[in-house]
């Protein structure tokens, strides 16, 4: 099946120690057609100050010379593409990355609300799941309407990855009905604006109870009621053996919700191909 894995991560990203080339291979091994690194920029992380400063310079210069030894010699496509953690003041620095620095594609994410990192526990303290999930979806309505600079919308329902480990499964699932009126929000905002929405299989990494991508299938289903065709697929993943992760199980599921084709982007540009 021709498939790219839109989203990964490196040693360039401070959460991976990846080299490069190994992801390369694996995804070679794996039968993709193409990947598109998407290492980490978030900046003003105040959990660990520097942790996601990724060394643009360094990253685009290197990077770029990986895939262009690969693409000149292989009908394997590598990408050199920038996940973003945005912020609503943070916008204006973004823009001024993105006019200095060439990308494949973009990652908008949100990462951190009110200062807080929902991969960690103490984001939850004091709030039950319906609460927490309704300030994150906030943020991130928030943060597209700040910046609208991105291709694609990194795994929307990101809160909810963790927000099962503190709660529980059953409380802390994140329920499409729960939260219908913010969600529509964002879908229609995406969809108006052309940008696609991203689903993501990191969910699945390490937990063998998971049934859904980031975000769920409710939510993917409602998207497509509401006329958004433009999806992009990627793993997250920070190590070879997560890359691809599920494809074949969610893409099936996204074929029986109605999608038929996925997208990817080469210079900023967006390509499809049919599942």
């Amino acid at each position: 099946m021709y498939l790219w894995d839109t989203h990964m991560h490196c040693n360039y990203s401070g959460d991976s120690e990846a080299e490069p080339m190994d992801m390369i291979h694996t995804a070679m091994d794996k039968g993709l057609s193409g990947i598109i690194f998407t290492d980490h920029l978030d900046l003003d992380y105040r959990e660990e100050p520097g942790l996601f400063d990724l060394d643009l310079p360094l990253y685009t210069e290197e990077m770029n010379l990986i895939a262009a030894g690969i693409n000149n010699y292989s009908g394997f496509h590598v990408g050199v593409g920038l996940e973003l953690g945005l912020q609503p003041h943070l916008a204006q620095r973004h823009h001024k990355i993105l006019e200095e620095y060439s990308f494949d594609q973009v990652i908008g994410s949100t990462h951190v609300v009110e200062g807080v990192d929902p991969y960690y526990d103490r984001f939850y303290e004091g709030r039950n799941a319906q609460e927490t999930y309704s300030l994150y979806f906030q943020e991130v309505l928030a943060n597209i309407k700040a910046f609208d600079d991105f291709d694609t919308l990194g795994h929307l329902d990101y809160v909810s990855r963790y927000g099962m480990r503190h709660y529980g499964r059953e409380q802390g699932a994140c329920r499409y009905e729960d939260h219908a009126p913010l969600l529509d929000e964002i879908l229609t905002w995406l969809i108006s604006h052309d940008k696609a929405l991203e689903v993501n299989t990191g969910s699945f990494r390490g937990d063998e109870s998971a049934t859904d991508p980031n975000p769920s299938y409710p939510i993917l289903q409602r998207y497509y009621e509401l006329g958004g065709r433009r999806i992009t697929l990627g793993a997250d993943a920070h190590t070879p053996e997560h890359i691809g992760l599920c494809f074949t199980s969610v893409v099936d599921r996204l074929k029986a919700i109605g999608f038929d084709e996925i997208t990817y982007y080469l210079k900023r540009t967006p390509y499809t191909y049919k599942i």
